[in-house]
C-alpha cells in the first residue's frame, strides 16, 4: 500500500504525539519531527502533540531537588520547591517549539497551561495526575488545520501549577479525542524483549492482555523483562487503549512517519485486540499477492538477484492455493507458499516468503511462520525445507529450529537448483534450511 493510501485512510483522524527528553533539546530532532508533522497536517491529519520535559531538566530535578521515582508507579516524584524549575523548562520548550513551528511555516495554537485539569496523586508530592481536558478547545484547534500544542503539567482548582507527566498526560488526551493514534517518541525502536536465542528482539506488535503478560514477566535471574523508562510508555498504552485509541505506537524520534506508512513499522503497535490473521488466499486476494511479491523485488544480493525468486502473475495465480497470507486489518503484509517435494514423501518446499519492507525477521514473519509450521505439522507433513540468501530471513529460520544442513539428495538437489539464478560472487550466501515437523526442532 502505498503512502498516499494511508494518508487517505487516516485523513481526518486524530494523531497525539508525545515527546520529551532529547526531542525537546535538540533542535535538529525536534526540526525532523515537526517537518513529520506538517506532512500529516497536509494530508488532512489533525496532529496534537504533547511535549515533557527535557532530560537536562530532570537529571537537575533529582540532583537539586532530590526528585525521585515512585517505587510502585515509576513516576518522578516532584518536591513543591522544583516546581518554579519545571515552570521555567515549560516556557523554554513552548518558546522554541512556536519558533520552529513559524520557521516550518506550520499552522499552530499553544495551549495554556489551564486546558488540563491537575489534583495531586496521594505520596506523590507535586506530581499530580490529569482530572480534566478541556477537549473542546483542543478540538477547535485541531478542526482548523492547526497544530495543538499541549504541555505537561497543569493546574489544580485553586489555578496552582503541580507536575503532569507528559506521557500519562498523552495518554488522557488520546482517550478524551477518541484518537485513531497515541504515538509515544523515544531514542529506540519500540519495545524489545529476550529473544529465544539469547540477546533482545523488537517486539512488533502486541495486544492488550499480550502486554499485561509482558509486564508480569521476568527474566532467568527473576528481573522483570520490562522496566525503567519502558515503564510509563507501557502503561500509557495499556490506558489509551483501554480508553478507546485505535493504536498505540512507541517508534523512534526519528522513524515516525516510517511507522505509520508502511505495513509493517519500525517499532510496537498495540492494539486493544488482536488484529492479525493467518489464513490461506483466495482468488480475490491474487492482485494484493501480485502487489506485495513485485515490492518484494526491491531487495536484492550485493549483484542484483532478488531474494524473492521472480514469478509471473500467472505463477503466482497457480500457486494461490498453496499460499498462505498474513493481514492485518485486511491488508495483506505477508506471504508464503509450500509445495510438495516429488521425491521426498511428506516433505513441503517453502517458498516466496515475503513480509512487506523486507522485515522477515520481525515479529511478523516470525507469527507467520510458526503459524504456517504449524499448520503443516497438523497436515501430516513431516520436514520442511526452505532456502534463502536474505540474512533477515536466515536468522528467523535460525531462531525456529531451522537448521542449515542439506544432508540428503533431495535437499542438496533443490539447493543445487536454487543457486542457479544466483551470481557466482553470491551462491555462497544461498542456505537450505531444513524444519523437523516431527519434533517441532530443526534437524
Amino acid at each position: 500500500m502505498s503512502s498516499n493510501l494511508y494518508y487517505c485512510q487516516f485523513a481526518g483522524r486524530i494523531f497525539v504525539i508525545q515527546v520529551e527528553n532529547e526531542a525537546v533539546e535538540n533542535t535538529a530532532i525536534a526540526y525532523a519531527i515537526l517537518r513529520e508533522v506538517r506532512e500529516l497536517l497536509g494530508h488532512g491529519i489533525r496532529v496534537a502533540i504533547v511535549f515533557g520535559k527535557g532530560g537536562r531538566c530532570e537529571e537537575q530535578m533529582r540532583a537539586q531537588f532530590s526528585a525521585r521515582l515512585h517505587p510502585e508507579t515509576n513516576r518522578l516524584v516532584i518536591p513543591e520547591k522544583a516546581l518554579p524549575r519545571l515552570v521555567e523548562e515549560r516556557r523554554r520548550i513552548v518558546a522554541e517549539l512556536a519558533e520552529l513551528c513559524r520557521a516550518e511555516n506550520i499552522p499552530h495554537q499553544l495551549l495554556p497551561e489551564s486546558t488540563i485539569g491537575a489534583e495531586r496523586r496521594i505520596g506523590h508530592e507535586s506530581t499530580g495526575m490529569t482530572a480534566t481536558i478541556d477537549l473542546a478547545a483542543i478540538r477547535r484547534v485541531v478542526d482548523r488545520g492547526q497544530l495543538a500544542i499541549i504541555g505537561f503539567g497543569g493546574t489544580d482548582e485553586h489555578g496552582r501549577f503541580l507536575h503532569v507527566p507528559a506521557v500519562s498526560l498523552a495518554a488522557d488526551l488520546a482517550a478524551g479525542l477518541q484518537a485513531q493514534k497515541l504515538l509515544l517518541l523515544m531514542p529506540g525502536d519500540g519495545i524489545h524483549v529476550p529473544g529465544r536465542k539469547g540477546g533482545r528482539q523488537r517486539l512488533s506488535f502486541a495486544d492488550f492482555d499480550e502486554l499485561l503478560c509482558l509486564l508480569q514477566r521476568t527474566d532467568v535471574d527473576g528481573r522483570p523483562i520490562l522496566s525503567g523508562t519502558i515503564l510509563p510508555k507501557v502503561h500509557a498504552a495499556l490506558r489509551a487503549v483501554a480508553g478507546g485509541v485505535a493504536q498505540v505506537h512507541i517508534v523512534s524520534y526519528a522513524r515516525l512517519l516510517d511507522e505509520i506508512l508502511t505495513r509493517t513499522g519500525v517499532g510496537t503497535m498495540i492494539e486493544r485486540h488482536q488484529t492479525h490473521q493467518v489464513d490461506y488466499a483466495q482468488s480475490s486476494d491474487l492482485d494484493a499477492v501480485e502487489q506485495l511479491y513485485l515490492e518484494a523485488q526491491r531487495f536484492t544480493t550485493r549483484c542484483g538477484t532478488p531474494y524473492v525468486k521472480p514469478r509471473s502473475r500467472a505463477e503466482l495465480e497457480r500457486l494461490l492455493p498453496s499460499t498462505l497470507l498474513l493481514e492485518h486489518r485486511d491488508v495483506v503484509i505477508g506471504m508464503l507458499h509450500a509445495t510438495a517435494v516429488p521425491d521426498a514423501e511428506g516433505a513441503l518446499l517453502i517458498g516466496g516468503f515475503v513480509i512487506a519492507e523486507n522485515h522477515q525477521d520481525s515479529q511478523h514473519g516470525q507469527l507467520l511462520l510458526c503459524e504456517a509450521l504449524s499448520r503443516f505439522r497438523e497436515q501430516g507433513y513431516r520436514e520442511a525445507a526452505a532456502i534463502t540468501a536474505s540474512d533477515r530471513a536466515k536468522r528467523l529460520f535460525d531462531r525456529h529450529g531451522g537448521r542449515p544442513e542439506p544432508d540428503r539428495p533431495w535437499q542438496k538437489r533443490l539447493l543445487q537448483d536454487a543457486i542457479a539464478r544466483y551470481q557466482p560472487e553470491d551462491r555462497g550466501q544461498v542456505k537450505l534450511f531444513h524444519f523437523d515437523l516431527r519434533t517441532g526442532n530443526g534437524r
